[in-house]
C-alpha cells in the first residue's frame, strides 16, 4: 500500500515544480524589461529608425448572389364533381282485372195506352201594320231650270239632287241640296227653280219628303 501511494505522489510534485519554474522565468523577464526602460537603454530615435511595415488591406465585396427565378408551380385544377343523375324508376303498371258485370235482364216495358190528345187552337196572329209607302209625286207644274250663262260659256255640266218637302196643297215648303253639281251657279239655278214647281194637292203627306234630281246638260238646252 505504501508503495502504491509513493508512486502516485511523484507526478503531483513534478507539476508543482514546473509551475514554480515558469513563474520565476516570467518574473525575471518582466524585471529585465523594466530595468531597460528605467535606464534608457533604448532612445526614441532608435524607435523611429525602425522601418514601418505597411499592411495593405483589400476588402473583397462578395458578388450578389442572384437567386434563380421562382417558377410558380401549377396547381392542379380541382376536379369537377359530376352529379350523378338520379334515375327514377317508373312505377310498375298495375294490371287491373275487371270483374265481369252481371247482365240483368230487364223486363220489357208495358205499352202505354194512347190517350186522346187535345190540341188547343193557336191564336191567329194579328196582321202587322206595314208603313205607308209614298210614291214620288209627279209635278203638275214643272218649269225647266235656266242654264246659267257663265256655266254655259265654261261648258260646265252637272247633276243636283234636292230633298223636297211639300204642303197639303202641293207647294214646296222647303228644298235642301243634298248633292251638289260642283258648280255654285248650277246649284242656285236648280234650288230657285224647284221652289216654283207645283204638285197635285192632297196627293202627298206634308210630313214626308222625297228626293228630286235636276240634270244640267248642254245638249239638252
Amino acid at each position: 500500500m505504501e508503495g502504491l501511494l509513493s508512486n502516485h505522489s511523484t507526478p503531483i510534485s513534478i507539476s508543482r515544480s514546473v509551475i514554480i519554474f515558469f513563474l520565476c522565468s516570467i518574473a525575471i523577464h518582466v524585471g529585465s524589461i523594466a530595468l531597460v526602460y528605467l535606464t534608457g537603454a533604448f532612445s526614441s530615435d532608435d524607435i523611429d529608425s525602425i522601418p514601418a511595415h505597411t499592411i495593405s488591406v483589400r476588402i473583397v465585396v462578395p458578388k450578389p448572389v442572384i437567386a434563380p427565378p421562382i417558377v410558380p408551380t401549377k396547381q392542379p385544377l380541382p376536379k369537377k364533381k359530376v352529379k350523378k343523375k338520379m334515375v327514377t324508376k317508373a312505377p310498375a303498371k298495375r294490371t287491373v282485372v275487371q270483374k265481369p258485370k252481371k247482365i240483368v235482364s230487364k223486363a220489357a216495358p208495358k205499352q202505354a195506352i194512347p190517350q186522346k190528345q187535345t190540341i188547343a187552337a193557336s191564336p191567329i196572329p194579328s196582321p202587322v201594320a206595314k208603313p205607308a209607302i209614298f210614291s214620288v209625286p209627279q209635278p203638275s207644274y214643272q218649269p225647266k231650270p235656266r242654264y246659267p250663262t257663265i256655266a254655259r260659256r265654261r261648258g260646265t255640266e252637272g247633276i243636283v239632287i234636292l230633298d223636297i218637302h211639300l204642303t197639303n196643297d202641293g207647294h214646296v215648303s222647303r228644298a235642301i241640296i243634298i248633292q251638289s253639281s260642283g258648280s255654285s251657279a248650277l246649284d242656285k239655278s236648280a234650288l230657285k227653280t224647284i221652289k216654283t214647281w207645283r204638285f197635285p194637292a192632297g196627293k202627298f203627306n206634308s210630313l214626308s219628303s222625297f228626293k228630286q234630281k235636276i240634270e244640267f246638260r248642254l245638249n239638252r238646252y
